[in-house]
């Protein structure tokens, strides 16, 4: 690295009191920046670090043939540079990382892109915040008219909210529906399950669910909470829990106990229309992020990977 401001330091290597003190005092502090986070999710991932920990930027890895290459590993939707300050200098840090890898994908938020981007492709992707600090009320009074009709509906078939579920029901129900099409093995929801049983996560997550007059769960989600955020990390709604708007009912739930905390509700993105058009009934923020993809590969390998 030609910087000799930054450092790639293995995570076993990291001074982790001032890695996770970075994480918290950065602009946008996050759950899935936080070393044991990583380190639970992650089998492989480099720390880049900039002087004594003033920025740094987590990149998980794999190892495929005689390379590696950065992916992005269920469960942690973005990543990108953590400092209390972000300026040109610090946004340098991802081309050190494009530079180090010859191949793989970056989720960044937005805006952390470096004026000149190195040898790859930059995509901005969507994402919903709602902010909570004004309290149930304010939210509530800025919702769709589609989304009220819905929670009416909700009302009407009586539904229950749980609040005392065990993860592992919610996960279980979410692999079903989804594991296929989200590319998730049983490895990955095992693996972040034992996450959420750590002592470091205690109060830092809700379980919720959804139960029909039959006493069916129709619908469910776990929330990450972390200093200014609640993340919408998963959640599920079957085809009898569709039909009753049991989903609609779950997050405004889940709004309504966490809203007034001056926190934010990161409903985590989605490219797929119907989910888009489902969360801006909530009224959210428009807030983007990078998905940069980096194709450094020798030319017939390149070809192959395009």
């Amino acid at each position: 690295m030609q910087d000799s401001n930054w450092q790639i330091i293995p995570a076993s290597a990291i001074d982790e009191v001032k890695w996770n003190h970075c994480i918290n005092q950065s602009i946008q502090p996050s759950i899935y920046a936080q070393s044991f986070y990583l380190n639970a999710l992650c089998a492989n991932w480099l720390a880049f670090v900039y002087k004594d920990y003033e920025a740094v930027i987590p990149v998980p890895f794999k190892k495929k043939w005689s390379f590696q290459y950065c992916y992005q590993p269920p469960f942690i939707q973005q990543l990108g540079l953590f400092a209390a300050n972000i300026n040109e200098d610090l946004l340098k840090g991802i081309n050190h990382v494009i530079k180090h890898f010859n191949y793989g994908d970056l989720y960044i938020p937005y805006p952390q892109l470096p004026k000149e981007l190195k040898k790859c492709k930059a995509i901005l992707k969507d994402n919903f915040e709602l902010h909570l600090h004004n309290g149930y009320a304010f939210i509530q009074q800025n919702y769709s008219g589609d989304l009220i009709r819905n929670l009416e509906k909700a009302q009407k078939h009586n539904l229950v909210l749980a609040e005392d579920l065990h993860p592992q029901v919610v996960l279980e129900a979410f692999y079903r529906l989804y594991g296929n099409t989200m590319n998730l093995s049983r490895q990955h929801t095992n693996t972040f399950l034992q996450l959420l049983l750590k002592t470091e996560m205690q109060n830092k997550f809700l379980v919720l669910g959804v139960h029909n007059t039959n006493q069916r769960l129709v619908s469910g989600g776990i929330f990450l909470m972390h200093e200014s955020s609640v993340y919408n990390i998963i959640h599920f709604v079957n085809e009898e829990g569709r039909k009753q708007s049991a989903g609609h009912f779950l997050i405004d739930q889940c709004i309504r106990k966490v809203a007034g905390n001056s926190k934010i509700f990161d409903f985590e993105g989605s490219s797929l229309p119907g989910v888009q058009s489902f969360y801006k009934n909530f009224h959210p923020k428009h807030s983007p992020y990078w998905h940069i993809h980096i194709n450094q590969l020798p030319i017939p390998l390149r070809w192959l990977k395009q």
